[in-house]
C-alpha cells in the first residue's frame, strides 16, 4: 500500500502510514467541515424568518457549542480508547438524520434543543477528522497544511451552495439539502481504514456503559495539560482566534441580511473567507520559517478579529466587505495548520484525542460566550456597535495573551 510523502515514518517499528488513510482522513475533514458551515449560515436565516430577537437569536446560535464545551474532553477521550473512526460515525450519522427536523418544528425551543444536538455531532466529527490526521502525521506542518486545505475546500463550496438552495428552494430545500450533505461525511469516515493507528493503543471491544460515561479523572487528566505552557497558551489562543468565526457565523449573517444582502451573497462573502483560508493554510510552513509558530498563531488571530470587527464600518459595500473577509479567512486558514502542529508537538501520542478535546472546548466556550454577548448587546446599543465593542474586547485579550508569551522563557525568541 502507498505511502504519502512527507509523512513521518521514520521511527523504528512504526506502522507505515498508508496513502488511503491520510487521503480518507481528509475527506472526512472536508465533508464534516462543509456540514458544519451550511448549518453556520442556514440557521441565523433561518432564526430571522421564525422573528426571533437578537437576544434569541443568541442564544440559539450560542446554544450549538454548549454540549461540545461539557463534552469535548470526554469525545476525545472515547475516541482515544474507543477507536476515532468508529467514534466520529455515531456522530456523523446523528448529525444526518437531524439537520431535515429543522423545519418540521418551527419554534425557538425546537430550534435550541437541534442546535444542542448538531452543535455536539458535527463539532465531533472535526474532533474525530483532526484526531486522525494528527496521529497519521505526528506534527507534520506540510501534511497538516493539505488537511487544512481540503478541510476548507468544504466550507469555500458549503455557504454559497446553501445560501442559493435557500433562495431558491426555502428553508424546507435548505434542510433537506443539509441532510443529504451529511451522508457523505458518512460515507468518507467509511473509507477510512479500520484497521491504523489506532490498533497499537486502543481498544475494539463492545464498550461498556462505564466508558461512555463521562468520568470526573478524565476531565482532571485533560486540564492538567493546561500545566505545559504551550498547551495553555493554545487553549488560550484558540479561544480568542475561534471568536472571529463566532462572529462571522452569526450576527455577521444577521447584520449583512438587515441591510438587505440575499442569502447567496452571503454566502459568497463566507466563501470568499474560505478561499482566503486555503492559500493562507499553505503559507502557513513559509510563515514559520521566518517567525516563531506562536508568534504566527498570535499574530494573525488578532489580525482575523480585527477584520471581522470592522464589518459595520465597511458601508455595506461589496467589495470592501470582499477585502475585509478574504483578510480574515485568509488569517484563520494560516493559522489552523500552526495551531495544530503547536499542540501535536506538545504532547505525545496517546492524548491526542484528549488534548484537541481540550482545545476544542475552549473553542466551545468562546462560540458559546460570543453570540449571547453580541446578541444581549445588540438589543442594548444596536448590531453595529456590537461589533465594535466585542470585537475590541476580544483584541485586548490578545494583548495580554503576547505579554504572558513573552513572559515564558519558553516562547521567547
Amino acid at each position: 500500500m502507498a505511502e504519502v510523502p512527507g509523512a513521518n515514518n521514520t521511527d523504528e517499528g512504526a506502522p507505515k502510514v498508508s496513502a488511503r488513510a491520510i487521503h480518507a482522513t481528509y475527506g472526512v475533514g472536508f465533508t464534516g467541515n462543509a456540514v458544519a458551515m451550511m448549518l453556520k449560515v442556514v440557521i441565523p436565516l433561518w432564526a430571522i424568518q421564525l422573528n426571533l430577537t437578537a437576544t434569541e437569536i443568541g442564544v440559539a446560535i450560542g446554544l450549538s457549542a454548549l454540549l461540545p464545551f461539557f463534552l469535548s474532553i470526554h469525545g476525545g477521550v472515547l475516541m482515544d480508547r474507543l477507536g476515532t473512526r468508529r467514534v466520529t460515525m455515531v456522530y456523523a450519522v446523528t448529525t444526518a438524520l437531524i439537520c431535515p427536523l429543522y423545519p418540521m418544528f418551527p419554534v425557538f425551543s425546537a430550534l435550541v434543543l437541534f442546535q444542542l444536538i448538531t452543535g455536539l455531532t458535527s463539532n465531533m466529527v472535526w474532533v474525530g477528522a483532526q484526531t486522525l490526521i494528527t496521529n497519521f502525521t505526528k506534527g507534520e506542518t506540510a501534511l497538516l497544511a493539505r488537511f487544512s486545505f481540503a478541510s476548507r475546500c468544504g466550507p469555500l463550496i458549503a455557504p454559497v451552495t446553501i445560501g442559493a438552495i435557500w433562495d431558491l428552494a426555502g428553508h424546507w430545500g435548505a434542510f433537506f439539502f443539509l441532510g443529504g450533505a451529511g451522508t457523505l461525511a458518512v460515507l468518507a469516515l467509511f473509507m477510512v481504514p479500520s484497521a491504523n493507528q489506532e490498533a497499537a493503543h486502543q481498544h475494539h471491544a463492545r464498550p461498556s456503559l462505564k466508558e461512555l460515561i463521562p468520568n470526573w479523572r478524565d476531565y482532571v487528566n485533560a486540564f492538567s495539560l493546561v500545566a505545559i505552557p504551550t498547551v495553555a497558551f493554545v487553549v488560550a489562543m484558540t479561544a480568542l482566534r475561534i471568536s472571529s468565526s463566532g462572529i462571522q457565523t452569526s450576527f455577521y449573517v444577521v447584520y449583512l441580511n438587515q441591510i438587505g444582502f440575499l442569502g447567496t451573497l452571503i454566502g459568497v462573502l463566507i466563501g470568499i473567507s474560505e478561499a482566503a483560508g486555503l492559500l493562507g493554510a499553505f503559507m502557513a510552513s513559509w510563515w514559520e520559517k521566518s517567525i516563531k509558530p506562536h508568534w504566527v498563531f498570535l499574530v494573525f488571530g488578532v489580525i482575523s478579529l480585527f477584520c471581522v470587527t470592522i464589518t459595520p464600518a465597511l458601508g455595506g459595500i461589496f467589495v470592501l466587505l470582499a477585502i475585509a473577509t478574504a483578510g480574515r479567512g485568509y488569517a484563520q486558514g494560516l493559522s489552523q495548520p500552526v495551531m495544530f502542529g503547536i499542540l501535536a508537538r506538545a504532547v505525545s501520542p496517546s492524548q491526542q484525542g484528549t488534548s484537541i478535546g481540550l482545545r476544542t472546548t475552549s473553542n466551545r466556550l468562546a462560540t458559546v460566550i460570543v453570540p449571547l454577548v453580541m446578541g444581549v448587546t445588540a438589543d442594548a446599543v444596536g448590531i453595529a456597535y456590537s461589533f465594535y465593542l466585542v470585537g475590541g474586547i476580544l483584541i485586548a485579550c490578545c494583548g495580554i495573551l503576547a505579554i504572558f508569551v513573552r513572559s515564558i522563557p519558553d516562547f521567547r525568541t
